[in-house]
């Protein structure tokens, strides 16, 4: 019985973690891919490459070099929202705090919203550490439940601290899976973007913004995107914001 039950907390452990992973490998096929645009961007063939670059990246396949020359092809280009857009997710990549300090120097040349004082830090941690976290908590909940069905059977006394633990955790669980992963920020991609009071096209105008600004990504309400503007929320279209997520 004792064998059986340690199987199942094993089973529960693998699988919790195989839930979480994402992966987000290369396939041999796409390196060569990169290989190729690699070359013609060593040769200043800078949109070419980055053609091959961006069609890499659509199937949900990325190296951290790549995501950075993006940045730099669409910085020579002048597509402000692009390079600010793929700088963004390099630093989610890699973690190089140098991509930070480049993020600030531009937003504070364009005075651009959303970049003070490296407000990604938070976001970027409990993102970049999601799994890590949850198979943590995953882990607790599982051995104070073990521990609380162990020291029940030995003892008559009724284990109320391990049973609090237990749902402590699971409560933290919950919290981390369903709000951690879900944090997002966005840039906007168009000049005379409307911000707007509310989600529809009817709702009053509280501002036009150009394009590079980082908004926090509150919710979704059909096209409309809920965001954090200034003191307050506001809503913003969709397609007008380039989402920061692997």
């Amino acid at each position: 019985m004792k064998n059986k039950q340690k199987s199942v907390l094993i089973f529960l452990l693998i699988w919790s973690a195989g839930l979480l992973t994402s992966l987000h490998a290369q396939s041999p096929e796409a390196n060569l891919k990169i290989k190729d645009a690699d070359s013609l961007f060593a040769q200043k063939m800078y949109t070419q490459s980055f053609e091959i670059y961006k069609a890499i990246f659509d199937q949900k396949m990325y190296s951290q070099a790549m995501l950075l020359k993006m940045a730099f092809i669409q910085e020579g280009l002048g597509h402000l929202s692009q390079s600010m857009y793929y700088l963004n997710l390099y630093y989610l990549a890699s973690d190089d705090e140098q991509a930070l300090v480049k993020m600030e120097k531009v937003a504070s040349e364009n005075r651009l919203s959303g970049y003070e004082g490296n407000q990604m830090d938070l976001s970027h941690m409990l993102q970049e550490n999601f799994v890590s976290i949850s198979q943590v908590l995953m882990g607790l909940t599982v051995f104070f439940f073990s521990l609380m069905i162990y020291q029940k059977r030995i003892s008559d006394k009724r284990p109320y601290i391990l049973g609090i633990s237990a749902l402590v955790t699971i409560g933290l669980l919950f919290l981390h899976i369903n709000f951690s992963d879900t944090l997002s920020k966005g840039i906007v991609a168009n000049d005379a973007t409307y911000v707007m009071s509310g989600p529809s096209a009817g709702s009053s105008v509280l501002s036009i913004i150009n394009e590079g600004h980082q908004l926090e990504i509150l919710d979704r309400k059909d096209v409309w995107l809920k965001v954090k503007w200034r003191e307050g929320e506001a809503y913003i279209k969709d397609d007008q914001l380039l989402k920061i997520e692997l």
